[in-house]
């Protein structure tokens, strides 16, 4: 770009396109930069107030050696964006630039003092104003380049010397995210990779549902594994809640993003290890010694020592020994108990629905652009970040810094800074 006025626009108001903004304010140095954000919705930032569970995790303090790793296949693209603008950067900014106080919490998680998203989001449109023109309610129909680019959009036609593609992906098209990045992109002839849900919760066949719906809003922590027949694709250990629905949770939601994209005809299910800190022979011999010592008691309860009372009463029956007490408990019977609760197999419905998933997995293919500058490959002057790339992290803050950190490097590179 010239040293001269610069026309920017920004595609789509979600936090990568309000983190881009505030990167070209934050760099721009009193240059003549004119910055046009475009949102279809009537306020930017919506999927934005529903991060963090309404809190907004907006980074993670991990050392970004170890950060990277939470990106799964897009580890190598997004690490050169994660060392020029880490979380360190971002907390900086957030509360020397911005004023908000951040704190840390488990996992290395950091949140607004405040805890609130909604707070977070309009005290950015607050140090936007004056040098962003925000325009909302404005539906892109279409976006052409000759000299420079031309955008038509339901409120009128702009011209750009640049564009931030921001859009987002297709989870969660209730907060806007209808996949226009992935039209938009598609128009200077990016390719698309298959979209799936990542992040996302699993529902489960009719033949697992009974279990996991008569335990509905009850929360276990137990190491699950995703079984492709009876090969294990993903595990991870944490939250795992139970819903009418079938699963979700931390736990269960990392791996969601594991389902094959087409599993019928396929054996795929979740086991789940309700007691993962114990092997099956340790569970084994503290089951023989509780017999020993409590003949009197029902197996539930003794089982309840390990396992909440509704989650060790379910259990039990299926394994078949409801009302059995430890009298007279046969080896046979302690290989269903311990299958039921360290093996507890509960099969998929069907491939997570990307509707209510967190975060979308696919996307533009990171092949088509560079990580250095998050500059497309094909057009110059086209910037893409944020959940229109085929990039999916892991939850507790990986994909808002990924997407301030890709924000760093398009503004730098527009500025040529």
């Amino acid at each position: 770009m010239s040293s001269g006025s610069i026309r920017i626009g920004i595609i789509g108001g979600g936090a990568a396109g309000l983190f881009a903004a505030c990167q070209i304010k934050r760099l721009s140095a009193g240059r003549d930069i004119r910055v046009s954000l475009i949102e279809k919705s009537s306020i930017p930032g919506k999927k934005l107030t529903v991060t963090g569970h309404g809190r907004c995790n907006i980074t993670n303090r991990k050392d970004v050696s170890l950060l990277k790793e939470g990106y799964h296949e897009a580890v190598n693209f997004i690490y050169p964006a994660l060392k020029e603008f880490g979380p360190e950067d971002t907390i900086c900014f957030m509360e020397n630039e911005l004023g908000l106080k951040l704190k840390e919490e488990d996992n290395n998680r950091m949140f607004p003092v405040c805890d609130s998203a909604v707070v977070v989001r309009d005290t950015i449109l607050d140090y936007l104003k004056g040098s962003t023109e925000i325009i909302c309610d404005a539906k892109v129909m279409e976006v052409k380049k000759d000299r420079v680019f031309k955008v038509k959009t339901s409120k009128g036609s702009f011209d750009f010397d640049a564009i931030v593609l921001s859009c987002g992906g297709s989870s969660f098209p209730k907060t806007g995210s209808t996949g226009d990045s992935y039209k938009i992109a598609g128009m200077f002839g990016h390719t698309i990779v298959p979209l799936r849900g990542a992040l996302a919760p699993v529902r489960l066949e009719d033949g697992s549902l009974g279990f996991a719906s008569s335990l509905s809003g009850v929360s276990v922590t137990a190491k699950v594994s995703l079984l492709c027949g009876e090969k294990v694709t993903a595990s991870r250990t944490g939250e795992v809640l139970f819903a009418d629905f079938g699963l979700t949770g931390p736990a269960v939601m990392a791996i969601s993003r594991e389902v094959p994209a087409d599993i019928s005809g396929m054996n795929v299910s979740i086991e789940m290890d309700l007691i993962p800190s114990l092997s099956d022979e340790e569970f084994d011999m503290e089951l023989q010694k509780l017999i020993g010592e409590h003949a009197d008691t029902k197996m539930a309860t003794l089982l309840s020592r390990f396992a909440t009372a509704s989650v060790a009463a379910e259990i039990c029956s299926k394994a078949g020994i409801s009302g059995l007490y430890a009298q007279g408990f046969t080896k046979e019977n302690r290989k269903k108990l311990i299958r039921e609760t360290k093996h507890l197999r509960l099969g998929l419905k069907d491939v997570p629905q990307i509707e209510k998933a967190y975060v979308t997995r696919g996307g533009v293919s990171l092949k088509e652009v560079d990580r250095k500058t998050m500059q497309s490959k094909k057009v110059e002057g086209l910037y893409i970040i944020g959940e229109a790339l085929d990039i999916d992290g892991i939850s507790g803050g990986y994909n808002l810094q990924a997407c301030m950190s890709e924000a760093y490097l398009a503004a730098r590179s527009i500025l040529e800074i």
